[in-house]
């Protein structure tokens, strides 16, 4: 993404991203005509702020919705209006998304048929089944995953979280390259996640 060369990310990592990206607005674009339509777009995001936990705090009030990481990430700004957080630190990225599906989710079971789509598309190999969680305060699943990753030809990792708040689909993406350092992380992407927010929808 230009946005995203100029602040000096990496070719792999850009790569990966707009190709995620790409596939999400497929995607959910293909999924709008059952269960909604068209992305939302989030303000820009509010200055940096330090968490009481030591990460720092980040705040889209368009989209309803904070989240924290660690200082030492860098945050990347990204041409695509859905994305309210790209950052990157530690070996891993983390990616936070908007889409609005057009109609309200009151069954998970049919919210789970729009992020297996979307996770199927990745060509993953699950690590274990789809979780259902509730994050934030808001129910979803979570996927763990690696993936082929065409940028180094090496095969990366995904925690995935759906998120379902009213009509809004909110997904929490944190990915390391290769696989391998997935389980190091884990740990701390277990601790980003559990700083989610909404508000209501």
């Amino acid at each position: 993404m230009p946005a995203e060369a100029r602040v000096g990310v990496g070719p792999a990592t850009r790569r990966r991203w707009i190709a995620a990206g790409v596939a999400v607005v497929i995607l959910v674009g293909g999924a709008a005509m059952l269960i909604g339509r068209e992305l939302i777009t989030p303000d820009l995001p509010d200055p940096p702020a330090r968490a009481a936990d030591g990460l720092v705090a980040f705040a889209d009030p368009q989209a309803g919705i904070s989240i924290s990481h660690p200082p030492g990430w860098r945050r990347i700004a990204s041409a695509d209006p859905a994305v309210a957080l790209l950052a990157e630190g530690d070996g891993a990225s983390m990616l936070v998304r908007t889409a609005d599906l057009g109609v309200e989710v009151g069954n998970l079971d049919t919210a789970k048929e729009v992020s297996d789509d979307l996770v199927r598309a990745g060509q993953p190999t699950l690590l274990r089944p789809p979780k259902q969680v509730t994050l934030g305060g808001l129910p979803g699943y979570l996927y763990l995953y690696t993936f082929p990753d065409a940028a180094t030809g090496q095969r990366g990792a995904h925690a995935h979280y759906f998120l379902f708040r009213d009509q809004t689909l909110i997904t929490v993406v944190f990915q390391t390259v290769p696989a391998e350092g997935f389980a190091t992380l884990a740990p701390l992407f277990d601790r980003i996640a559990e700083t989610l927010r909404a508000s209501p929808g």
